[in-house]
């Protein structure tokens, strides 16, 4: 579990202050967008999956996602009203990933 943390907080925090602070390009405005519609996405389906085939479903542990972005849309995206629109989908997302991690749990135990 520590693991996926040490990965949500570089996707979540340490990347968008990095691409935040060179500013004034489209292309940084490009790698946020492609952060948060493509990577992100894909990164908390893949860890999330893990997780569900590892430990089975578990959907407390699958929301961590959610918080964690959140914390980062309060505090690097100066808590802007789109961010949380993104936490909700990351959170669905997660939730998504589990489900299908656990049930390739429950097949591989057959």
């Amino acid at each position: 579990m520590l693991f996926h943390i040490a990965i949500y907080a570089v996707l979540f925090f340490v990347l968008p202050l990095y691409y935040r602070s060179h500013p004034g390009t489209m292309e940084d405005l490009g790698r946020i967008v492609m952060l948060l519609v493509m990577i992100c996405p894909a990164a908390i389906f893949i860890l999330s999956g893990e997780l569900g085939y590892r430990a089975g479903f578990l959907p407390l542990a699958a929301l961590l996602p959610v918080l964690l972005f959140t914390l980062s849309v309060l505090t690097v995206f100066e808590g802007q009203v789109t961010g949380f629109v993104y936490s909700a989908a990351y959170g669905v997302i997660s939730l998504a990933g589990n489900a299908i991690g656990s049930f390739f749990r429950k097949r591989r135990r057959k």
